[in-house]
């Protein structure tokens, strides 16, 4: 036994400690983030158009936040989706509901928990040393030649001190100060040793080594102190973490001619070190300033807490007020319970907003069309119900339909005649305006009576509550509309119509393509397009069925064993055969012959590669080629996925869709095209139990998809 199964082993070990014996309580411990991070995701949460890419660059820069996302992307619940290998991957595997849910967790956990039993610790110097790593390594990565991925060298640089937080969190008591005193070198290991019988690198290779990854990550943790002779012949993931951590204590310094000599491990000829490593300073410092962070400057020395200091009071007193304001409208909304229509969730968002906020609700306005009207809740007054707002109007009431509510002081005047009108109905010391706005649709406003000065000053300080109240309140009211619309039975019944006039062409579609395939075999002329035809009809038809008996996709086609390249085949076929692909089309085929069979949903699959192909000649009208190959992926235990990727030589897709590439979005293609193709493949993979990679820029673009040979993975 040896390496990474040797310090797991000392680490689960439950005796044998030194003289604090941890081992028992680091499976449970909590790992800290900086505030200013976890105050920054809070706030990408609850925008409405975030996306993963957004939150990956955040969570991508704290140590503890990205092993939070690796250890539950990994975990029992999400194997059948297949094992991520990036922080990306991680987000896409998880979904945003369950990021948010970790995100709020998270900030809950540390601020009411204290992660540090009542000691606040400096997290500042830990945070720059660990980015300063990733970016080297990162660098490192990209000039090499060993073949190590700039995203997981990044990864091994940002986590190869994440066993320090492990053990922080744990016994905050024997380890702050040693957390402060010490750099991350040998005299640290020597101590923690001297005091735990355990390193905090081989705490952090244990810690990664549970997510069971199909890398080298945990090794680079475990080694990042070892000798550079006892490393020279390791993998390169081990080196380039080793000497990232080397080169980042000299936070900018110039590179002395033994630190110069370092980057050879690597695999790679840096004759400018010096100018690498200033320009990781400047991404650092930049990253810090976009976060709120004050770095230590650059020739700080380790020290002691101060026994009273408090490490950013500021920032964990916002961090608490947000957290607490988040539980607490949660908490209150969902006590309201399930409203039988929309009239009795009206009514109960009245009691929640009193409760919380100690408001007289007077009213809200729902929408109705392209006008909102008012609809009394507790004040009396038939004049309230006859008001009605315009969308887009230049009112106030409109004007919060962004989003952002709005506390109106007595006596203010309004943008319309309406705004006044309710001001003066409504009376106190001033207004809330309320924008009950779902991610869907705008619902309405909630117009409430604020009684006293000093309650209208405290609500400025809690517009982010409020906001954040509302979008509650939205759900609230879309899930009571929703639930008991009486649109649903007509909508149904149009569906039904829709599917049943549409059945009847491909019916005759499919008969007449029977007789068309019985005369071409008479007269011995082979047609193999048209079995493949014939099969999308009747692909098409399953389709439609399962949208009027309200099945799912999947279940409509079932999984079972495919020959994966001959189904890409039979779709390149029909592509080619079509008049979608012009004249200036080239698809190639690189399949790896002799490929197992796959167990997948043929028609969820299909579909999947039709949206792939057809997007990427769509994005060459003026001709280009297009690629698919298929490989094994996966390595030590064998292959575990196949790899599908499609990729073409056109002008690439534009970054701000890039950043939402899975989402609905307005399609750059003109037309017809409506710009969800792509949502319907991000659906797809995810059916499928796989994972989704895209790599674009002004060269091409290149989908990598992985599926599962068994299809549980």
């Amino acid at each position: 036994m040896g390496g990474v199964a040797e310090a797991g082993a000392r680490v689960a070990s439950t005796s044998g400690g030194g003289p604090r014996d941890i081992r028992g309580k680091l499976a449970m411990a909590r790992l800290p983030s900086m505030p200013q991070v976890l105050l920054r995701l809070l706030d990408l949460c609850h925008k409405e158009d975030v996306s993963l890419v957004d939150l990956a660059g955040v969570i991508g820069r704290d140590a503890a936040m990205a092993a939070r996302v690796f250890a539950l992307a990994s975990s029992a619940a999400y194997h059948g989706r297949g094992r991520p290998a990036t922080l990306e991957q991680c987000l896409s595997l998880l979904g945003m509901n369950a990021i948010k849910t970790i995100v709020i967790n998270e900030s809950v956990m540390q601020v009411f928990t204290r992660f540090t039993s009542g000691r606040d610790v400096d997290l500042k110097r830990f945070w720059g040393h660990s980015l300063r790593c990733a970016l080297i390594a990162r660098e490192l990565a990209r000039r090499g030649n060993d073949g190590v991925s700039p995203e997981e060298a990044y990864l091994g640089g940002l986590l190869h001190d994440v066993g320090q937080l492990a053990i922080l969190a744990t016994d905050p008591e024997h380890y702050t100060r040693m957390f402060h005193e010490y750099e991350d070198n040998h005299a640290l290991c020597a101590r923690e040793n001297e005091v735990f019988s355990l390193t905090h690198a081989e705490v952090g290779a244990w810690l990664v080594e549970k997510w069971e990854l199909d890398s080298f990550l945990g090794d680079s943790v475990l080694y990042h102190h070892e000798s550079t002779a006892r490393v020279a012949a390791a993998h390169p993931l081990v080196r380039i973490v080793l000497v990232a951590n080397r080169l980042a204590v000299l936070r900018g310094r110039e590179p002395s001619d033994e630190e110069n000599g370092l980057v050879t491990l690597c695999a790679t000829s840096i004759t400018d070190l010096g100018g690498i490593l200033e320009a990781v300073e400047i991404e650092l410092v930049s990253v810090a300033q976009q976060l709120g962070i004050e770095l230590p400057a650059p020739d700080a020395l380790p020290t002691p807490p101060p026994v009273e200091a408090k490490a950013e009071p500021d920032d964990l007193s916002r961090l608490a007020i947000r957290i607490q304001d988040i539980v607490l409208v949660d908490q209150t909304l969902a006590g309201q319970g399930t409203a039988e229509n929309v009239d009795a969730a009206a009514q109960g968002l009245a009691r929640a907003i009193k409760l919380l906020f100690e408001l007289e609700p007077a009213l809200w306005f729902e929408a109705v069309g392209h006008v909102f009207e008012a609809r009394p809740l507790g004040l009396r007054g038939n004049r309230l119900g006859q008001l009605r707002f315009a969308r887009g109007s230049g009112s106030l009431l409109a004007s919060t339909l962004s989003g952002i509510p709005l506390v109106v002081p007595s006596g203010r005047r309004g943008g319309e005649i309406v705004d006044e009108q309710i001001f003066r109905l409504v009376g106190g010391a001033g207004t809330v305006l309320v924008p009950l706005v779902s991610r869907r649709a705008a619902l309405g406003v909630l117009v409430a009576r604020v009684s006293s000065e000093e309650q209208l000053a405290a609500l400025n300080g809690r517009i982010a509550c409020l906001s954040h109240f509302g979008r509650g309140a939205a759900e609230a009211l879309e899930a009571a509309r929703s639930t008991h619309s009486p649109a649903d039975a007509g909508l149904r019944a149009s569906l039904n119509s829709l599917v049943h006039e549409v059945s009847n062409p491909l019916s005759i579609i499919r008969n007449y393509l029977h007789v068309l395939e019985g005369e071409c075999a008479e007269k011995q002329f082979g047609q193999p397009e048209l079995g493949i035809v014939r099969g999308e009809i009747d692909r098409i038809g399953k389709i439609l069925q399962s949208v009027r008996s309200e099945k799912d996709r999947r279940k409509a086609g079932g999984s079972v064993p495919l020959d994966l390249n001959r189904v890409i085949e039979d779709i390149v076929t029909l592509c080619r055969s079509s008049l979608a692909v012009g004249p200036g089309i080239d698809i190639r085929l690189d399949l790896t012959p002799d490929m197992p069979e796959i167990t997948s949903d043929a028609d969820g699959l299909k579909q999947l590669l039709l949206n792939l192909l057809k997007n990427a000649i769509e994005a060459m009208p003026g001709g280009g080629s297009v690629r698919v190959t298929t490989a094994p992926w996966g390595s030590g235990s064998g292959s575990s996925h196949v790899e599908i990727a499609v990729e073409d030589n056109g002008p690439g897709i534009p970054k701000d869709i890039l950043a939402r590439l899975y989402q609905q979005v307005t399609s750059t293609k003109g037309g017809h095209h409506q710009g969800i193709g792509l949502a319907i493949v991000g659906q797809l993979v995810r059916e499928l139990r796989g994972l989704i990679n895209c790599r674009s820029s002004a060269q091409g673009t290149r989908f990598q998809i992985l599926l599962p040979f068994s299809g549980k993975s």
